[in-house]
Parts: structure tokens; C-alpha cells; sequence
């Protein structure tokens, strides 16, 4: 067995053992909350992320943005708690996604329960007022301004994508929200939001320390595994592509076209799933394949799973997409069957060696964000509060190592016979 597959196998730890998982301690506080602990040794600060199940799918098409109003809200907010975790040298920042929504910090071992402070003040009722609301407002509009125009591709294909490739209002959501409908929320909006779902029982707190004894002192519980239940996702029903015409944008100061062709994935009981299709992407354009590199002459190409290519804590739908940047002179619908034709080349000759290359090329990247204790705290959060629990999280590598050619070939030939939604953006008219 390889160095690789040895250590996949050793992190693949069942969900249940407390002693190898991937936290030291796991409970319930007595408010609700749900608290990871985990130790890192090595560490010189406290990093920490509390999650709350509420992002962009959480909003109706009449409040469009108020998922990402509300965390510029709460993560603006100039509290005592804010205060003291500044003028400690320590950081809270925060990020709105489809399923949740982040706030993550960090600071000296010393200051952890002000970096805390600040982190369960959200969960309470934040300062609402016009003036406030409108400040973030404005805000959220500068920031939606920056990615449209401030960036070379106008933030493509993300501020689009969702909209060409979902009908419903909360898939085809880009994040961001709508800025007329973000000009209407009213104290009273925004406080009912608060309300329904800025709630300790509706978090997860994770935390990663050198020594989390004290830590725990703070939280007031003792170092034992409480019995919380583990959540199983349940599928929903995958969004069916109709045929559509190209979805296309006009950006005449564009310097080239670019083209994204994306798929709507089938739910499956975990995104991880989607393993082999996450392999598939990276044999489509990884440095030990560029199987689809090799057949398209563009300037750029790529191929990932998820919103922003996170195949890992998004829950579904998820899109696969396959993105391609390239001259103006050539028909954007014409990469369609350019990319089928490579799908169905795979599905009848995917080798093994090309899937354990990928597959170790996304088990690094994977160690390597583990490697730092702020998204370690990240990933434990998300993960918990989207499967159920953290521990699922180790499961990774391990399936990574264990992908089949046989799976990755079925789901090149899945995408292959597939309906696929084509958006376009550039100079082309």
C-alpha cells in the first residue's frame, strides 16, 4: 500500500470513535448551541468559526440579499466584544454561502474567551436600525459593483451562473441579492430574519486550540462527549435541465470571451458523492492529464464541482462546470460537443494511473488547507452543520484514494448524454 493510500486510510476514521476523531470534545450547551473543541499543539492562537445554518437559499425572491445583508449587519457591528477582540490584536470576519453563513476569528491563546464574546454575541439580537441598514446596504452594493467592474471578467461566471442554470428563486440566487429588493428591508424585515433563523439551536461553534481545557472552563461544560444525534441528509430532487438558449452578456471591453457550460448534478446523501466527478474535473485539466487541454485550443480552461469550486461544503444541488476563456472570433456554442466529445472519449478510457494522480492532486489540497487551524475550524463547522458531523469531514482522503476508474468513467458518460446550460460573456454579440 502506498504512503498515500496508508495515511487516507488512517484518517478515514468512523464517524462515531471520539478518541481518533477529528475533534477532543463535542456538546450541546445548555442554550442549544452545538460546540467542537479540537486540539492543535502547535498553535499560538485560538482560531474559531461559529456557522449558522442561513445563507442565500434561505431567502425569498422578495428579499433577495438579506442572507448577506444580515452578516454585514452583525459582523459590522461595533460592540464592546468587537472592541476588546481589536484592540487585542485578534480578527473576526465573516462569509455569506449558499447554506450558511461563517464568522470565523482568531486570536492569542490569552484573549480566546473575547474572541468567544464576540462570536456568541451574534447569535443575540444585533443594533438594527434604519441608518445601519442602509449603511450595509450601500455596502453590499459596493461590493457587487467591485466584482462586476473591477475584475477583468466582471466576476463570471458566479453572478450569472445560478440564474441560467436553476429556475427556482433560491438556487438561482448569486449570492450577492438583488439591490432594488435590498433598498426596501426595513427594521422589521431584517429583526424577523434575525429571529427565525439566528438561533443557537440553528449553529455550530468549532474551535481549535493548543490546550482546550480552559476554553471549555469558559464554556461552563466538562471534557465528555454529549449525545448528539448525527444528522443524515436527506435527498431532494435534482433540478431537470430543459433545453435553453445560450445564456449571453455583452461586455464589449471584455478582452475575450468566456464561456461556461455547467451541469446540474444528481442528489446524492452526500455531496462527497460526487468523488468521482470531482476526480473527472481534475483528469479534465490537471497536469497529469489536461485530457480536455489537450483538445481545446483556448487561452484558459477549467473544470471543478460546486459553487465556486467547493465540492465539499456546499450541500446539493451542486453544478459541475467547465469553463473556457477564449477568443472572440469563435462561437461559444461550438465548445459544446468540443467537451462532450472528450466526455465520451473518457468513459470508454479512463486509466487508473490518471485517477490516483488526480486523486492525490485533491488530497493535497485538501491536507493542506487542514494544515491551518482556521479552516480546520472552517471545515469542522461547516461540515457538522451540513452532514451532521464533523468526522465526515476525514472521510475525504480516503474515498479519494479508493475511486474506482470504473466510477469516474460512469460519470463521464453521464455528463456526456446530459443536458448542459451554456452562459457566455465578452465582446461577441
Amino acid at each position: 500500500m502506498s504512503g498515500f493510500a496508508i495515511l487516507a486510510a488512517m484518517l478515514s476514521v468512523d464517524s462515531h470513535t471520539k478518541s481518533s476523531g477529528i475533534y477532543k470534545f463535542r456538546a450541546v450547551l445548555p442554550f442549544g448551541l452545538r460546540v467542537l473543541v479540537r486540539a492543535t499543539p502547535d498553535s499560538e492562537v485560538v482560531s474559531a468559526t461559529l456557522a449558522v445554518r442561513v445563507g442565500s437559499r434561505s431567502e425569498t425572491s422578495a428579499w433577495s440579499g438579506l442572507a448577506h445583508l444580515a452578516e454585514h449587519v452583525t459582523c459590522g457591528q461595533e460592540t464592546a466584544a468587537a472592541q476588546r477582540l481589536s484592540a487585542a490584536g485578534g480578527s473576526c470576519n465573516a462569509v455569506t454561502q449558499p447554506d450558511l453563513t461563517l464568522y470565523h476569528g482568531q486570536v492569542v491563546a490569552e484573549e480566546a474567551p473575547t474572541l468567544l464574546d464576540r462570536l456568541l454575541e451574534i447569535l443575540g439580537e444585533p443594533a438594527i436600525d434604519a441608518r445601519r441598514i442602509a449603511t450595509e446596504a450601500t455596502i453590499v452594493g459596493d461590493e457587487i459593483s467591485a466584482a462586476m467592474d473591477s475584475t477583468v471578467m466582471g466576476g463570471f461566471p458566479w453572478l450569472w451562473l445560478p440564474a441560467a442554470l436553476y429556475d427556482s428563486p433560491e438556487l438561482a440566487h448569486n449570492g450577492y441579492g438583488d439591490l432594488e429588493s435590498l433598498r426596501r428591508v426595513d427594521e422589521a424585515a431584517l429583526t424577523a430574519f434575525f429571529s427565525r433563523h439566528y438561533r443557537a439551536d440553528n449553529a455550530v461553534l468549532a474551535i481549535c486550540a493548543a490546550d482546550p481545557a480552559p476554553l471549555m472552563a469558559v464554556l461552563g461544560v466538562a471534557e465528555r462527549e454529549a449525545a448528539v444525534p448525527v444528522q443524515d441528509h436527506t435527498p431532494g430532487p435534482t433540478p431537470v435541465l430543459t433545453p435553453a438558449a445560450p445564456y449571453a452578456l455583452i461586455a464589449p471591453r471584455q478582452p475575450h470571451q468566456a464561456t461556461a457550460i455547467a451541469w446540474s448534478l444528481p442528489d446524492q446523501p452526500m455531496s462527497w458523492g460526487h468523488i468521482a466527478t470531482t476526480v473527472l474535473a481534475d483528469i479534465l485539466v490537471g497536469d497529469h492529464g489536461g485530457a480536455l487541454e489537450e483538445q481545446i485550443e483556448a487561452l484558459e480552461v477549467s473544470a471543478y464541482v460546486g459553487p465556486f469550486g467547493d465540492p465539499w461544503g456546499i450541500a446539493a444541488p451542486l453544478p459541475f462546470v467547465v469553463e473556457i476563456h477564449h477568443s472572440a472570433d469563435l462561437d461559444p456554442e461550438s465548445w459544446v460537443p468540443s467537451v462532450r466529445e472528450v466526455l465520451r472519449s473518457l468513459a470508454h478510457d479512463t486509466d487508473a494511473d490518471a485517477v490516483a494522480a488526480a486523486a492525490r492532486t485533491l488530497a493535497v489540497r485538501f491536507f493542506a488547507a487542514w494544515d491551518d487551524p482556521a479552516e480546520q475550524s472552517k471545515i469542522m463547522a461547516t461540515t457538522e452543520l451540513v452532514y451532521g458531523d464533523a468526522n465526515r469531514a476525514l472521510q475525504i482522503p480516503g474515498l479519494l484514494a479508493a475511486t474506482d476508474p470504473a466510477e469516474v468513467r460512469a460519470a463521464a458518460a453521464a455528463l456526456a448524454a446530459a443536458p448542459a446550460r451554456l452562459l457566455t460573456r465578452g465582446p461577441r454579440s
